[in-house]
C-alpha cells in the first residue's frame, strides 16, 4: 500500500470474499506498507482476480486494484474440494468462517451449541459461552462473522493435572453416551464434531475444561492463566447469543481480559494468541497435545471421493502377504482410505483398520472391502491401550500392519504405538512397516507430515526401549508429491517376554 493512512488492521478481500485479516504496521521510510501472503494461502493464488484491502472497523475500500498472479488467466477462487469460499483463521490455516455461511450451517451451529450446553448442565457441569462466542454475544449478541465454531468452557472442581485428565476423560464417555462423536484435542480440551454422511466435518462445538490453581490463579488451556475471582466466573449468567439464551461468565469482562488483554472490546479481526512461552510450556507438559495434524488429514481426505492406493503400497503389500500366516488377523494401524486393509481382508485375513481422519474411515467404510473400520486417535494413548485391551481379550494372534505411519508420527505418537504393539503382540506375531527414511531439504515442511522422516536407527532405538527389535527386510525408493524417497521395510518383534504384572 502507498501512502494512504491505514488503521492498525485490515481486511484482504479478493474478489469480494475476505481471504485474511491481519495487523498492520507502520509505514516504511518509502511510505509503502507490504504485507507477505500467508503460507496457506499461497497456492490459490493463480488467476485473475480484483484485490482489495477493506478497514474492518469501517468497512471502507481503502484500495482496490484488478490484479493476474502466476500464469493462470482464469478467475481465482480460494474454495475447498466441496465449494466451500476459505479464509485464514487465527491459527493461519485455511477453513470456512460463519460469513460466507451459504447453507444455513449457522443455525445448525447454534442448534448444537445449545443442545450441548444443556446436556453439560444436565450433567452437573459449570459450563459457560467463552471465547470469540462469548465476545461475540457481548458485542453484537451473535456470532462473530470471522468465527468458525462455539466455544464453551466448564469450570471443574479440581487442580491437579491428573485429576482433569480423569475428569475430562470420564465427560468424553459421558459425551459419546448420549450420542455425540467426541474429538480429543488434548487432556482438557473436547470438541463434539457434528458430522456429514461423507464423514466430512459439518459444524463443531469446543469444550475447554478450566480450573483455579488457588484462590487466585485461573486457568483455562490453552491461554489463560490469570487472576481472575472465582467470583466472575461462577455462578454463571445467561446471555442472548443469535436469540437464545446460554450460560455465560458471571462477569464476561473479566474472563475477556484475562482472554484477550485490555483492549478487548476493541474489534480486531487480525487478532492471533501469543501464549505466554511459561503457560504454553506448563499446559503443554501437564496436558499434551492429542490433535497433531488430525485437521491436515481430515482436509487432504476431504478432496477425495474414492479409496485410492500411494506410491509403494503394491511393493509393500507384496512383501507382508509372503509372510502373513494363512487367515491371522491384522490391525491396520493409520489405515487411512482402507486400500492396504481391504487388499489384506481380501486375502483371507480378519482386518480391523483405524484411521483419526472421519473422512477416511468413511471412504474406506463405502469402498475398501470387507474390512471393519473405526475412527482411533493412535495420539491418545487411553483410547489405543483400550483398543489393545479388547484385541488381547479376543485371544487371537493378532499382526499389525504400518505403512508409512511411524514416520508421520512424533516421537510421543511412535511410544504410543510402541506400547500398544508391546501389549498385543504374542511370540511369533509381528508388526510390518515401511517408512521413509531419507530428509528432503529441498520438499520438506514441518507442517506437512507426509514430508517427514524417520532413520532406521531411529526406529531401532525408540523400538528397542519397548522391548521390540526391528529386523530390516528390504530398502527401496518411492516417488511421491514431496518428491523421491528412500524407504526401509522391516519386521517388529517381541525380544524379551511381558513381566506377570503387566
Amino acid at each position: 500500500m502507498d501512502g494512504t493512512p491505514v488503521p492498525r488492521s485490515v481486511d484482504i478481500l479478493v474478489s469480494d470474499h475476505r481471504v485474511w485479516s491481519v495487523a498492520v504496521d507502520s509505514p516504511n521510510s518509502d511510505g509503502w506498507t507490504r504485507l507477505a501472503w500467508p503460507a496457506a494461502l499461497r497456492p490459490y493464488l493463480r488467476g485473475t482476480a480484483t484485490v482489495a484491502v477493506r478497514d474492518p472497523a469501517s468497512s471502507q475500500i481503502l484500495v482496490s486494484r484488478d490484479v493476474t498472479l502466476g500464469l493462470g488467466r482464469r478467475p481465482m477462487e480460494i474454495r475447498n474440494a466441496q465449494g466451500k469460499l476459505l479464509s485464514v483463521n487465527k491459527w493461519l490455516r485455511l477453513g470456512s468462517s460463519l460469513e460466507a455461511d451459504a447453507d444455513g450451517v449457522q443455525e445448525r451451529l447454534l442448534q448444537s451449541a445449545s443442545t450441548v450446553t444443556a446436556q453439560l448442565e444436565e450433567l452437573g457441569y459449570a459450563a459457560y459461552i467463552c471465547s470469540g462466542t462469548l465476545l461475540g454475544a457481548i458485542r453484537r449478541q451473535g456470532l462473530l462473522p470471522h468465527d468458525d465454531d462455539v466455544d464453551l468452557g466448564i469450570l471443574l472442581s479440581h487442580s491437579h493435572p491428573s485429576d482433569l485428565t480423569l475428569d475430562s476423560y470420564r465427560l468424553e464417555d459421558q459425551l459419546v453416551a448420549l450420542g455425540h462423536t467426541v474429538v480429543r484435542h488434548s487432556s482438557v480440551h473436547l470438541q463434539v464434531m457434528f458430522l456429514q454422511d461423507s464423514g466430512r466435518t459439518d459444524h463443531y462445538v469446543d469444550i475447554f475444561s478450566a480450573f483455579y490453581r488457588n484462590e487466585h490463579e485461573f486457568c483455562q488451556p490453552f491461554h489463560i492463566r490469570a487472576d481472575v475471582p472465582r467470583s466472575s466466573i461462577v455462578p454463571t449468567r445467561p446471555l442472548e447469543l443469535a436469540g437464545s439464551l446460554l450460560p455465560a461468565p458471571a462477569k464476561p469482562e473479566d474472563w475477556l481480559a484475562a482472554c484477550y488483554g485490555p483492549d478487548w472490546q476493541v474489534p480486531d479481526p487480525s487478532f492471533r494468541f501469543r501464549t505466554p512461552a511459561a503457560t504454553r510450556r506448563r499446559f503443554d507438559n501437564w496436558f499434551g497435545s492429542q490433535n497433531m495434524n488430525r485437521e491436515f488429514w481430515e482436509s487432504s481426505y476431504a478432496g477425495e471421493d474414492t479409496v485410492t492406493s500411494s506410491p509403494g503400497d503394491a511393493r509393500h503389500l507384496r512383501a507382508l502377504s509372503r509372510l502373513l500366516p494363512p487367515g491371522v488377523p491384522v490391525a491396520d494401524l493409520g489405515s487411512g482410505s482402507g486400500y492396504q486393509a481391504g487388499v489384506i481382508a481380501s486375502h483371507g485375513h480378519p482386518v480391523i483398520g483405524v484411521d483419526y481422519s472421519f473422512r477416511a474411515v468413511a471412504l474406506a467404510r463405502d469402498g475398501a472391502g470387507p474390512a471393519e473400520f473405526r475412527v482411533l486417535n493412535l495420539y491418545d494413548r487411553r483410547r489405543m491401550l483400550e483398543f489393545g485391551a479388547e484385541l488381547v481379550q479376543t485371544r487371537q494372534a493378532w499382526h499389525f500392519n504400518l505403512s508409512h505411519i511411524l514416520e508421520g508420527l512424533t516421537a510421543e505418537g511412535r511410544e504410543n504405538v510402541f506400547l500398544f504393539l508391546r501389549l498385543v503382540m504374542r511370540p511369533g506375531t509381528f508388526a510390518f512397516a515401511t517408512v521413509d527414511t531419507n530428509f528432503s531439504a529441498v520438499r520438506y515442511r514441518p507442517e506437512l507430515p507426509q514430508t517427514w522422516h524417520l532413520p532406521l536407527a531411529t526406529l531401532r532405538t525408540e523400538a528397542a526401549r519397548h522391548g521390540l527389535e526391528v529386523d530390516l527386510i528390504a530398502r527401496g525408493r518411492r516417488r511421491t508429491a514431496s518428491g523421491p524417497r528412500r524407504t526401509a521395510t522391516a519386521v517388529l518383534k517381541q525380544t524379551r517376554p511381558i513381566p506377570a504384572s503387566h
